[in-house]
């Protein structure tokens, strides 16, 4: 794989994995390991559902870590970080990729996919499934890829189409059983974190003081500190310099953008600042990152 591709355009994923396309913005992977895309963060700009199948590994999304191990189900948009690392040899994974636009193509509603809340912003990236959940996505997977092989079919696309939109809604039952677990278990110092995080990752190209966030969440910077330091063992400040820092990873990647460019589209005043920023958290200044990357 390029390893200058930070942004991993449905070209590129496709070109990579596809099976089945069903056009340039759908396509199906059957079971597949995912080690080119291990080392470095990327960010889709398709949406991605996909399901462990077999053995395990260390999922990052938005520098949160989850363990993905047979059941789990990655829900990614093009708004998540994603970095998969600690693959075990049979790690294995089915997956479908699409784009706002093919989902909602000959449809009314253009809005269609944020009626789903596993694709909002504060949503759960990684959810457990059961074995009955498990097998019944896996099947509907199976049942996509088998519509989309009958190519001679005037109308495989739109059947294809109309089966993620069925996928989708089994995804939410599921969703929604695990979100009710996972809510229930939370303090009100982790309600505190979540809310905290969720910020961060809307608002961290404008804003990066803990001032910010604070006044936002109606607390002291200093109670947000503490709380957020007791929970995740890292400060406020921290998470918000790590969430600028991975954007402007996943930019150097991408060759064609100045680091001026980059520099600018993080909000920073220049480039020279941007740099001494990049290199005190980086440990290394973004030049010397954009070659180790590329190598």
């Amino acid at each position: 794989m390029n390893r200058k591709i930070g942004q991993l355009s449905l070209s590129k994923f496709a070109y990579l994995y596809a099976d089945k396309l069903a056009g340039a913005d759908f396509f199906v992977a059957d079971e597949k390991q995912l080690l080119s895309l291990s080392e470095y963060p990327y960010r889709s700009d398709g949406y991605i559902v996909g399901i462990c199948t077999r053995g395990t590994a260390q999922v990052e999304v938005n520098l949160q870590v989850y363990e993905a191990r047979p059941d789990a189900m990655l829900l990614a948009t093009p708004f998540h970080v994603l970095r998969i690392y600690n693959s075990s040899e049979d790690f294995l994974c089915r997956f479908i990729v699409f784009s706002k636009a093919f989902l909602t193509e000959n449809s009314v509603n253009s809005h269609f996919l944020e009626s789903f809340s596993y694709f909002k912003s504060t949503s759960l990236p990684v959810i457990y499934l059961d074995s009955a959940d498990a097998k019944m996505i896996l099947d509907i997977y199976l049942l996509i890829q088998q519509k989309l092989e009958r190519e001679g079919h005037p109308y495989h696309v739109e059947i294809s189409r109309s089966i993620l939109i069925t996928l989708l809604y089994e995804v939410q039952a599921a969703y929604e059983k695990q979100h009710s677990i996972v809510k229930g278990k939370q303090t009100r110092k982790q309600e505190l974190n979540m809310l905290f995080q969720d910020m961060v990752f809307q608002h961290y190209k404008e804003h990066r003081s803990v001032q910010y966030y604070a006044d936002a969440l109606f607390v002291s910077p200093k109670h947000l500190t503490e709380t957020i330091k007791e929970v995740t063992g890292r400060t406020a400040g921290e998470w918000i310099d790590d969430a600028v820092v991975l954007e402007a990873k996943v930019l150097l990647r991408n060759h064609d953008i100045s680091i001026a460019r980059v520099a600018e589209g993080i909000h920073f005043p220049d480039q020279s600042s941007f740099g001494k920023y990049f290199k005190k958290h980086a440990g290394m200044s973004p030049s010397d990152y954009r070659t180790v990357s590329a190598n």
